[in-house]
């Protein structure tokens, strides 16, 4: 009984005290309110970074060549010729040659797809990919084209896409090199306006100045979290960019797309070790020596990302914790004017039995109070800026969320700020001598 007695001591002064408490826990919830502002944004940001770098990659294994040093060597003629003018002009011989390393890729090959589909065990699918560009008109219009991708009919899944409007490339079309297109729902919004249907229309793509007309058959569904334009946006029929849109060999493959459905990074990490092994020992590529091609998991890139952001959003919350900071500092400083103000209320308190652990917890109580309202005024305040900044800022649209661990932690911290802020004011309050605080008083 004598407890709850305390504890509405500590009520009564808090209500005497309207302004000063207000502005005491003001503090408190501005600190608590940024944190929670700033982790819920963090981790918008990071949900919105997975889902566009997950629908730009669909997750895939890319296989690409890598570029690799051979050694040039000078002929016999060319050192008998050096060797001779040495002589001729009683010079020293000129020593050996050494051979100058020069740069040239080993493209991949279609053998190379082959040994992936029939040997890769994790591997749900795979498609070979060609990279090109041209210009592209459509009634005298250019056409945004961040590039132009020739593809397999496995290319829908592969990347895990679907058709909106038409079909999408037949193995046919790629044999003869057929004058067809597929183009991304956000070209189509770009060009013809949102939800246009395009097919049977006529495209003409310059390449090297040499104008080609291709006939759109396809529309696929835009993909996911990806905002603007991909680079995945205009795509043809493999043997059809190969043919048409290369200046390079008829077979040149740009990069070679694997399909592996697992998530999970150490299963991944077997996956393309899987690959690595089959790709060396096809092309021949001895022990010790490095690949000719690299292989790289897409979703490393959205994990470094939200490494990155996930860094980003601990050092911000630790800035703002600074605020917090603040708050228990002005907290802590108002207990001890406030004891010193009563003090003759101490000693009376003591002096009619009151003992050292009621005054302790009647000003310990007050403390706690304060932070716990400003704890609670800081979650609603975060709660509702982290809702409206959601709503406002186009990246993280819908996926500013605050989970339960946030709000219990944000609680937590403020009764840890209450107790430690209020700890020393209120042990001195209970330290005082009954006879010392009347006179003081």
């Amino acid at each position: 009984m004598r407890r709850l007695v305390n504890f509405w001591f500590s009520v009564l002064d808090l209500r005497t005290n309207k302004l000063r408490s207000g502005l005491t826990m003001l503090g408190v919830v501005i600190g608590i309110a940024a944190v929670i502002m700033i982790v819920s944004l963090g981790n918008g940001l990071r949900r919105s970074t997975q889902e566009q770098m997950e629908a730009w990659s669909a997750g895939t294994v890319e296989i690409r060549p890598q570029y690799m040093p051979y050694y040039m060597d000078v002929s016999s003629v060319v050192r008998e010729k050096a060797e001779a003018v040495a002589v001729e002009k009683g010079g020293t011989l000129p020593g050996p040659v050494i051979p100058q390393p020069v740069t040239q890729p080993r493209s991949l090959e279609p053998m190379d797809v082959v040994a992936l589909r029939q040997l890769a065990t994790r591997v749900v699918e795979v498609t070979p990919l060609f990279e090109s560009w041209a210009q592209i008109v459509y009634k005298g219009q250019y056409v945004p084209n961040p590039g132009v991708q020739g593809v397999l009919p496995e290319y829908l899944t592969v990347f895990r896409t679907t058709m909106k409007y038409g079909r999408f490339f037949t193995q046919q079309e790629n044999d003869l090199a057929a004058a067809v297109v597929v183009l991304d729902e956000s070209v189509v919004d770009e060009v013809w306006g949102k939800g246009a249907n395009p097919v049977g229309e006529t495209l003409r793509m310059v390449q090297q100045d040499v104008p080609q007309l291709y006939t759109v058959i396809g529309v696929m569904n835009k993909r996911p979290g990806v905002v603007g334009i991909s680079n995945r946006s205009i795509l043809v029929p493999l043997h059809t960019a190969q043919m048409r849109l290369s200046t390079e060999g008829k077979t040149v493959i740009s990069y070679i797309a694997a399909r592996v459905d697992e998530r999970d990074s150490a299963v991944r990490k077997t996956a393309v070790a899987e690959i690595n092994t089959i790709l060396r020992a096809r092309r021949g590529i001895a022990a010790g020596s490095p690949e000719d091609f690299m292989v790289q998991d897409t979703l490393q890139w959205s994990e470094e990302s939200m490494g990155i952001i996930r860094t980003i959003t601990m050092i911000l919350s630790a800035i703002a914790g600074i605020s917090l900071v603040v708050g228990s500092i002005g907290l802590m400083n108002i207990m001890l004017v406030g004891v010193a103000e009563r003090t003759w209320e101490i000693g009376l308190k003591r002096a009619l039995g009151a003992e050292k652990v009621d005054i302790l917890l009647q000003f310990l109580g007050e403390g706690v109070l304060i932070a716990l309202a400003g704890g609670a005024g800081g979650l609603a305040l975060g709660l509702g800026g982290s809702y409206i900044a959601s709503r406002l800022i186009e990246q993280v649209k819908g996926m500013a969320t605050v989970s339960p661990d946030v709000v219990l932690i944000a609680m937590l911290v403020s009764l840890v700020v209450g107790v430690v802020a209020s700890l020393y004011p209120a042990g001195r309050a209970a330290s005082l001598l009954p006879t010392a605080a009347l006179r003081r008083g």
